[in-house]
């Protein structure tokens, strides 16, 4: 099966989080983070689907908060007692093309995570040493703003997207997997608790360090090379032989971070991934009766 690739070169950061989004507060913070990083690193529109109409307007933050909440007037209650969802698009314009998308549940009974997606133009991360700096800065404020279960920085264009080929061949659910290694990935504390903090700290790759909540592992310097297979292969090795030898047994081989090329088989036996605080993720919880209900005129996909 031949790599599917995007039409435009990327550099692209995904945030999975169990922290709770549906609230102004935490709208306005993230749209304070944005607009503090200048006009590279603000889009021109957003919406909630194609095509993208409003106006994204800095000094008009009552507006975006709206488009935070799919464009509805919610109060606080009616956020904490009443089943609700928001996607959040964005479109930006040359030369950094910048792009954020927010998705956020306030209740869940599956293992769902609130999710922040950003892509950015590669040639212009390229263009100068700065602009890739405060990419990386960006991503890292974002982690210590909403600290995730899980996050990854990578080359969107890369042999390793992972996700972007047909029929979803490798799935992007972290109760199903642990998500190959991208350049730069960050460990929440489940997968801190599950790998081992010293474990992770001391894996065989050009860099770790820890970041809010999160330690990094970074494969190589710079997210514009590829990354060399054999080194990849390391980390399988050096992760999987870190784990209790009668469980590693019990899950065979190739059972984390695997497969990292999307033209291998994803095989489907059993794959070493964390427990996830999924009733603690979205607050208070909420009268079982009145989600329900809210089920009947917004049913759960």
């Amino acid at each position: 099966m031949g790599l599917v690739t995007p039409p435009k070169p990327l550099t692209r950061f995904v945030l999975r989080t169990t922290k709770p989004f549906h609230n102004r507060d935490a709208a306005n913070r993230f749209f304070d983070l944005i607009d503090s990083y200048g006009p590279s690193f603000r889009p021109v529109k957003f919406g909630q689907y194609e095509p993208l109409k409003q106006i994204y307007n800095p000094g008009n933050r009552e507006e975006l908060i709206r488009g935070w909440f799919n464009g509805l007037d919610l109060t606080q209650e009616e956020l904490e007692t009443h089943y609700h969802e928001g996607d959040l698009f964005t479109k930006g314009k040359a030369p950094s093309k910048f792009n954020f998308s927010v998705l956020w549940h306030n209740w869940t009974k599956d293992v769902l995570f609130n999710v922040i997606w950003l892509t950015i133009s590669k040639p212009f991360l390229q263009k100068k040493p700065e602009h890739m700096a405060q990419f990386l800065q960006l991503c890292d404020d974002l982690v210590r703003l909403f600290p995730p279960v899980h996050a990854e920085l990578y080359d969107y264009t890369s042999s390793i997207p992972c996700t972007c080929c047909p029929k979803y061949m490798l799935p992007d659910d972290l109760s199903v997997r642990c998500p190959a290694l991208k350049w730069r990935t960050y460990f929440g504390p489940p997968y801190i608790e599950l790998l081992g903090r010293d474990t992770l700290l001391n894996a065989p790759c050009y860099k770790t360090e820890e970041v809010g909540d999160t330690i990094v592992v970074q494969l190589t310097e710079t997210v514009f090379e590829d990354i060399p297979q054999a080194l990849r292969q390391t980390m399988i090795d050096y992760f999987e032989g870190s784990v209790d030898p009668a469980l590693r047994a019990e899950l065979g081989t190739d059972f984390i971070f695997r497969p990292f090329l999307v033209t291998q088989p994803y095989a489907r036996n059993k794959k070493l991934v964390p427990e996830f605080p999924i009733q603690e993720c979205f607050g208070r919880k909420m009268d079982l009766e009145a989600v329900a209900k809210s089920w009947e005129l917004h049913p759960i996909p």
